[in-house]
């Protein structure tokens, strides 16, 4: 029983990361949830064999990636060439999936933490850092005042650093 658990675990943890990071190899997000899937599966049938230490991170991208190869190959939506630079890329690097894995981790907190925002909060911070309006334009936008929109990037930026302490 402790092996499901285990399991269940590890993929609400990992999920994410790994689709969004499937995606970007194979750029359709139906096929990046299946390659991922598979990676769990496969996983999955070999737990047994598995140590589930600090390296497993590195393990689930490593599968993941080849996989994505795998599939990229047998759907033939790149040319030989392409696979053989993606493949030589990444070629024995577990530091380069270590980096890769971090990136997602925290992208993946980064987002989790803005759905946690309360809703004027999140549009006042998505206004101002993703689509680089001032606080006078968000203000004119939103029919507030500048001193309101000043109280909700305090309040936004103070939860995103309290929820992100651990990155």
């Amino acid at each position: 029983m402790d092996k499901i658990k285990e399991y269940k675990a590890l993929y609400f943890k990992w999920h994410n990361p790994l689709c969004n990071y499937a995606f970007r190899i194979v750029k359709n997000r139906h096929n990046a949830v299946d390659i991922v899937q598979d990676v769990f599966l496969y996983v999955w049938e070999r737990k047994s064999k598995l140590e589930m230490d600090t390296n497993f991170k590195s393990y689930l991208f490593q599968t993941t990636y080849h996989k994505c190869l795998n599939f990229l190959e047998q759907s033939k939506q790149m040319e030989f060439t392409e696979v053989s630079q993606l493949s030589q890329k990444y070629a024995n690097d577990n530091d380069e999936f270590d980096r890769e894995a971090d990136i997602y981790l925290k992208k993946e907190r980064i987002m989790k933490s803005l759905r946690h925002l309360p809703p004027k909060c999140k549009e006042v911070f998505v206004l101002s850092r993703q689509n680089g309006l001032t606080y006078g334009e968000i203000a004119d936008n939103l029919g507030i005042s500048k001193k309101t929109v000043e109280n909700h990037m305090v309040k936004a930026l103070s939860i995103l650093r309290n929820n992100l302490k651990t990155i």
